[in-house]
């Protein structure tokens, strides 16, 4: 299949993809300040209980934008951008719900999920609300109420604002639970989190964990929202509108920091779900695939690079590229062969950075990415990007 693409007006190229999936390629700026194309690459699969997941019939368009489970009040997002020049982690992510087994309804439960070495526990608890109703007894909260399915959303996780005394919770705004003072008028009757660490349950109004949650993390909380670094005079007078010097690329990594994995994933680890489907447990394979990537860039762009062509800062590039000119004619060359001469092709790693488990639709979707090093975000460099 060839496509030609036109992104964010930055050229015409033609993308060959030899695969099932979605390939996009984005001009951005990636480590150090450099110039980056970023190829994406976002396969969907089915999930087959037992088996090695298969590529999926329907594939999931690459997201330039995210996606919120309320789209009018905003919140937590479903869908994150798979727009990002780099990750510097792999993010495994849940959307989905608990379910109690055999169809059934329980007060508690907790629900797993299990990636290769990576393991994360939730305990999924009914509804409870706190009581601090007299003076002679201690705030307490209530038996919680039975369900049988529930939405993980970090709305049910801890967080929140206190809007009675203008506290927040830094690691979860859409969060319930959270009062940075105690009163009766705010405590009673409130509800405590349904989501929470089996390790770190909540036993005081004044305990404030980290939210429990496999979903997309908010780019607004921390540690995450840490990351993009300090916005100010010097940066805007300096590097505006570029990234601080002190910007990170953590910032892309979009999953719970439980759930983010340094070198990346194999693609081809066994996944374990428990409680988060009507089944039970379900058990299954990464497809176990490598995605390939080659650029060809045109011959005129190889040396478009000053460094490349011997000039220190300050020097006339088109002085110097005369210079090389007249060398070749001195040599009897034509200028017609260079421009003519085919386009140089380089291999352009992809990396598994993200894992996106869907069970209620029974798929999931990967992201592979890659950077390729350019010299203008508006040059028309690239020729051929090859996916297979």
């Amino acid at each position: 299949m060839v496509a030609v693409e036109k992104d964010m007006g930055f050229q015409i190229m033609k993308i060959l993809n030899n695969t099932p999936f979605e390939v996009k390629a984005l001009p951005l700026r990636g480590p150090e300040g450099r110039t980056v194309l970023t190829v994406v690459v976002k396969g969907t699969f089915d999930i087959c209980s037992g088996e090695k997941a298969e590529a999926a019939s329907e594939q999931i368009p690459i997201a330039f934008g995210d996606e919120f489970y309320d789209e009018k009040n905003g919140g937590s997002v479903k869908f994150e951008s798979d727009v990002a020049p780099f990750k510097p982690r792999a993010d495994i992510v849940l959307v989905g719900k608990a379910y109690a087994p055999h169809g059934g309804s329980v007060y508690a439960l907790d629900v797993s999920l299990h990636v290769g070495h990576v393991k994360k526990t939730i305990r999924v608890i009914g509804d409870r609300r706190w009581k601090c109703s007299s003076r002679l007894l201690p705030e307490h909260f209530s038996r919680p109420q039975q369900f049988s399915i529930m939405d993980l959303v970090y709305e049910r996780a801890f967080g929140g604002i206190d809007t009675h005394s203008g506290g927040y919770c830094k690691e979860n705004l859409a969060g319930r639970g959270f009062f940075a003072k105690k009163s009766k008028k705010t405590l009673d009757g409130a509800l405590l989190p349904n989501l929470e660490d089996p390790a770190k349950l909540i036993k005081s109004w004044k305990d404030h964990p980290m939210p429990a949650g496999f979903g997309f993390y908010g780019k607004a909380w921390m540690p995450r929202a840490g990351y993009l670094g300090t916005y100010d005079d010097k940066w805007r007078l300096e590097h505006s509108p570029d990234p601080p010097e002190d910007f990170r690329f953590d910032y892309y990594n979009g999953a719970h920091p439980d759930l983010q994995v340094k070198g990346y994933l194999k693609c081809d680890e066994e996944v374990e779900l428990v409680n988060l489907t009507p089944e039970g447990t379900v058990r299954f394979h990464l497809p176990g695939i490598r995605v390939n990537c080659a650029v060809s860039k045109s011959f005129e762009h190889l040396f478009a690079d000053e460094s490349a062509l011997g000039a220190s800062k300050g020097d006339d590039l088109d002085a110097v590229e005369q210079d090389g000119i007249n060398e070749e004619l001195e040599e009897g060359k034509e200028i017609e062969e260079a421009e003519e001469a085919s386009p140089v092709s380089e291999k352009v790693e992809l990396k598994p950075d993200t894992l996106c488990l869907i069970p209620d639709e029974k798929r999931f979707y990967l992201v592979w990415r890659g950077l390729c090093p350019i010299n203008d975000l508006s040059a028309l460099e690239v020729n051929t990007i090859e996916v297979w």
